[in-house]
C-alpha cells in the first residue's frame, strides 16, 4: 500500500508540476511584460524591476525561470491585482471562503437527495421507481445552471418576493469577517438580534445552494444506482439471501457500505464540475466568492489573477482527487488488497 501512496505522490506532484508549466506558458503568451504579468506591478520602480529580476531569473533561461516561479507560488507570493493593486493571497483568503461554504451546502444537499433516490432506484430495478429517479436525474442534469439560477431569481426573488438575489448577508447586519463563513461568524459576533441575521443569512443561501445542488444530485443518484445495483448482483449477496437476512439487512450492511468506495471515487472524479457550476452561479447570484472573483479578473484583463485563480482551483481539484483515492485505498481492505495482488 505505502508503495502505491508513494507512487500516488508522485504523480500529484508531476501534474502539479505540469500544471504550473502551462500557466506559466500562458503568462508569456499574454500580451505585455513578462515581469509585470507575473508580479502584478504595472510600472515598476527601477530597483523593483531588479528584484523581480532577481526573484524570478529574469536574466537566465527559461528553465530557471520557470523553477524560480514555482518556488515563488509555493511560498504564497502570487503578486498583486492588476485592479486592487492589492496582495492576491490576501484576495483569495478573503474571496475562497465563500466559494467553499457555497460547495459545502450544495455538497450536503446533493447526498441528502441523491443517496435515498438512487438506492430506490437500486433496489426496484426496470420499475416505475426506477424509470422515474432516472427520468428526473435526467432531466435535472440537462437544466443549465445558469438558466435555473436566473429562473429561480425571476419567479422566487422578484415575482413572488420571498428571498433575497444576491449577496450573502443584508448590509444591515455589520458582522465582522473572522473565519470567512457567513453562519460561523454570525455566532462568533456579539450582534444583538443574531436570529434576524441567521435568518437573513439561509435566506440568501436557498437560491444559490439549491441551484448549485441539482447537478450534484443527478450525479450522486446515478452513481448511486449504478453502484449499488452491481453489489445487488454479487455473489456474496446472494449467499446472504439464501441465508434469510432481510433485505434492510443486506443493503444497510453488506451492499451499502462495499458500494460507497465506487460512489466516492466517481464523485471526487466531479470535483471540477462543481467548481464550474460554482463558478457561473456565483455571478448570477453575486456571490462574493472564488469564482466571481476569477470571472471579474478575465473580463478586466488581470492576468496575475487569472494565474492565481488557475492554480489554486487546478490545484485543489488534483489534490482532493489524490487524498480521496489515498483514503479509500487506506479504508477498503478490498481494494488493497487487490492492489497488493497486482503487484
Amino acid at each position: 500500500m505505502w508503495v502505491y501512496i508513494i507512487r500516488r505522490f508522485n504523480l500529484f506532484v508531476l501534474t502539479v508540476a505540469i500544471l504550473y508549466f502551462l500557466v506559466f506558458l500562458m503568462l508569456i503568451a499574454l500580451p505585455g511584460d513578462l515581469a509585470v504579468n507575473i508580479s502584478g506591478l504595472q510600472n515598476p520602480t527601477p530597483d523593483q524591476l531588479a528584484q523581480l529580476t532577481s526573484s524570478y531569473q529574469l536574466d537566465k533561461n527559461w528553465f530557471n525561470q520557470y523553477i524560480s516561479f514555482i518556488n515563488q507560488r509555493i511560498h504564497g507570493n502570487f503578486g498583486v491585482s492588476f485592479t486592487t493593486n492589492q496582495p492576491i493571497w490576501d484576495e483569495v483568503l478573503k474571496f475562497l471562503p465563500a466559494t467553499i461554504e457555497l460547495c459545502i451546502y450544495a455538497t450536503i444537499i446533493a447526498l441528502l437527495v441523491g443517496f435515498p433516490l438512487g438506492i430506490i432506484a437500486a433496489i426496484q430495478p426496470q420499475k416505475p421507481a426506477d424509470f422515474v429517479v432516472l427520468g428526473l436525474s435526467l432531466f435535472g442534469y440537462s437544466i443549465p445552471v445558469f438558466w435555473l439560477g436566473v429562473s429561480a431569481i425571476m419567479y422566487f426573488g422578484l415575482e413572488l418576493q420571498w428571498l433575497p438575489v444576491a449577496g450573502r448577508l443584508n448590509l444591515l447586519y455589520q458582522v465582522p469577517p473572522i473565519s470567512g463563513f457567513t453562519l460561523i461568524d454570525i455566532w462568533l459576533s456579539d450582534l444583538e438580534y443574531k436570529h434576524l441575521a441567521y435568518r437573513d443569512a439561509f435566506a440568501h443561501l436557498v437560491m444559490p445552494t439549491l441551484t448549485l445542488a441539482v447537478i450534484p444530485a443527478t450525479m450522486v443518484t446515478r452513481i448511486t444506482r449504478t453502484a449499488l445495483r452491481d453489489e445487488l448482483n454479487a455473489n456474496y449477496i446472494k449467499a446472504f439471501q439464501s441465508r434469510g437476512l432481510s433485505p434492510a439487512t443486506i443493503i444497510c450492511r453488506h451492499a451499502l457500505p462495499n458500494a460507497l468506495q465506487p460512489i466516492m471515487t466517481q464523485l471526487s472524479l466531479q470535483l471540477s464540475t462543481l467548481l464550474t457550476s460554482a463558478m457561473v452561479t456565483e455571478v448570477i447570484f453575486s456571490w462574493p466568492g472564488i469564482g466571481n472573483w476569477l470571472i471579474d479578473a478575465i473580463y478586466q484583463r488581470d492576468y496575475p489573477v487569472i494565474s492565481a485563480g488557475l492554480l489554486i482551483c487546478a490545484g485543489f481539484i488534483i489534490l482532493v482527487s489524490v487524498l480521496t483515492d489515498v483514503i479509500l485505498i487506506a479504508t477498503t481492505p478490498k481494494r488493497r488488497s487487490a492492489i497488493d495482488g497486482s503487484r
